[in-house]
């Protein structure tokens, strides 16, 4: 099968790509394509909109990637074949409506009809199979746009009120192609890409929570998203929970649970890792805040210091499976001091990810050593190690970091609401189904490796926790020395180069902690 030539970068998520403004005299008439399968489509009869600007009844399709998750067929129609096919097909109910009216608690959701006297909305031949384009699901927008599918084209290809249309003739063949965790691409052919508009000047000016109160007492547990702004999957998962526990697919035992999909705006909209500072280093409120971090930093500690467990979603930049960072063992120390180490070592396992890494904090500490050892007299604090965590012990409670993987994985969006079930399940507030346990690696960062020169660098770009033995040449400093591993371990936190004087990886001992 040919490559797609629409995938972006390195990312090989499967695609649908449609794309119009072939035919000037009709816009909304356009090309569907899948790998080497392309055939005619039609979009919304007033053309395509973008997302920010789409609201309900106006013809219009949004630009965009849009995920596809499920769909439909009338076995009346095909038998029972599509539930043969890769995609999530299911039979059409016998009656069922999407709620369009924006004043609805159901506003854009699937509702089935309970009235024996109306009648079937079997053999509506538009809607013999249709795939619900995720558009404005997960958390509605009043008047955001509703009921936006893939299904039949009318003989005319005439313009739809906002949804992707091709030929009956060609549904089966669709539906053949169509592969879980795709997306589909929305655009126009004269549409010119543009970079997010900078909102240095016009930052939001709110941080949205949610909050589910159970009916039992319980622990209090705020799950976090993008704390850095190019970071999706934390987003991404949380809106999938919103959204199962306000309809009640997601029930709280007892407790509290407080999501926050974003927690910094500025950089969540710009889609850069920070907004004027990086969030997650020397995390504390400020009496005279001084800038965008300053500002959230006064809504988030709060929050933190409210709750007694946190589970906070990030991603990485570079390649390398998935893995949470959890905090050492019960101690009275001065630099990171803990009472909750059984606690917070369970619900760092219950995340059921195949790596774990310890001692962030300690390895921090180490760096500043070096750092000031090599001269650098500015800047140097152990408070700069403390992200929402670390500041989380510190307020007497304790969390887990899930790194979901690489920031644009198509996984990593389900690997943050995994962890997030899997924990609420270990403390206790949800019910859900057992998983089987995956094999378990344990990490502990033990050192930095600093850069002495901004042209030293390694040798190549090192997968998270990538395993490395002793006297292995991992870099090369600017004069020509080797930089080498001084012992079997692995690799965490890599860059190719860095600065002088920061921190080019860190390296990381096999520990024996939770090996249970």
């Amino acid at each position: 099968m040919s490559q797609n030539p629409f995938m972006v970068g390195t990312l090989e998520q499967p695609t649908i790509v449609v794309r119009t403004g072939q035919d000037p005299q009709n816009p909304h008439i356009g090309l569907l394509t899948i790998d080497d399968w392309t055939v005619k489509c039609a979009i919304g009869r007033n053309g395509l909109i973008d997302p920010q600007l789409k609201r309900e009844g106006d013809g219009k399709t949004p630009r965009g990637r849009h995920p596809l998750r499920y769909g439909f067929y009338d076995p009346e129609v095909f038998g029972d074949e599509p539930r043969s096919f890769d995609f999530p097909f299911l039979p059409k109910p016998e009656n069922y409506r999407w709620v369009e009216d924006a004043d609805s608690p159901f506003y854009n959701q699937l509702v089935f009809e309970t009235d024996d006297t109306q009648p079937s909305r079997r053999g509506e031949r538009l809607f013999d199979l249709i795939i619900p384009v995720g558009w404005n699901d997960a958390l509605p927008e009043a008047r955001g746009g509703s009921a936006i599918f893939m299904h039949t084209a009318r003989p005319d290809y005439s313009g739809t009120s906002g949804c992707v249309v091709v030929a009956h003739e060609h549904l089966m063949e669709l539906a053949r192609r169509v592969r879980p965790g795709m997306v589909i691409d929305i655009s126009s052919i004269n549409d010119v890409v543009k970079p997010l508009t900078p909102l240095v000047n016009n930052p939001p000016k709110s941080i949205e929570t949610v909050t589910f109160h159970g009916l039992k007492p319980g622990l209090r547990l705020i799950v976090t998203g993008s704390v850095h702004g190019n970071e999706p999957s934390g987003p991404y998962a949380i809106s999938r929970l919103i959204s199962e526990f306000r309809s009640g697919q997601r029930e709280l035992e007892c407790g509290q649970v407080t999501f926050v999909p974003v927690v910094n705006g500025l950089a969540f909209r710009n889609n850069t890792r920070i907004g004027d500072r990086n969030f997650n280093r020397n995390l504390s409120e400020s009496a005279i805040p001084q800038d965008n971090e300053d500002r959230v930093a006064n809504v988030i500690c709060p929050l933190l210091r409210a709750h007694d467990v946190l589970i906070d979603l990030h991603s990485f930049g570079s390649e390398g499976e998935a893995f949470a960072l959890f905090g050492p063992r019960d101690n009275q120390g001065v630099l990171e001091p803990f009472v909750h180490e059984a606690a917070e070592s369970k619900l760092a396992k219950a995340m059921n990810l195949p790596l774990l890494v310890h001692g962030w904090l300690p390895a921090h500490e180490k760096a500043i050593k070096q750092k000031r050892e090599a001269g650098v007299t500015e800047g140097l604090s152990s408070l700069h190690g403390v992200g929402t965590t670390e500041y989380m012990r510190f307020a007497g409670g304790y969390g887990v970091t899930v790194e979901c993987g690489q920031h644009l994985d198509p996984n990593g969006p389900q690997i943050g609401y995994d962890c997030v079930i899997n924990g609420m399940v270990a403390l206790g507030m949800i019910k859900d189904a057992p998983q089987k346990p995956k094999s378990l690696r344990v990490l502990e960062i033990s050192e930095a490796i600093l850069a002495d020169h901004d042209d030293d660098q390694l040798l190549k770009r090192f997968v998270t926790g990538e395993a490395v033995s002793e006297g292995e040449v991992i870099g090369k400093r600017a004069d020509g020395r080797d930089i080498v591993m001084p012992y079997d371990g692995a690799i965490i936190f890599a860059s190719l180069t860095s600065p002088a004087h920061s921190e080019l990886c860190f390296l990381c001992k096999v520990s024996d902690r939770l090996q249970d």
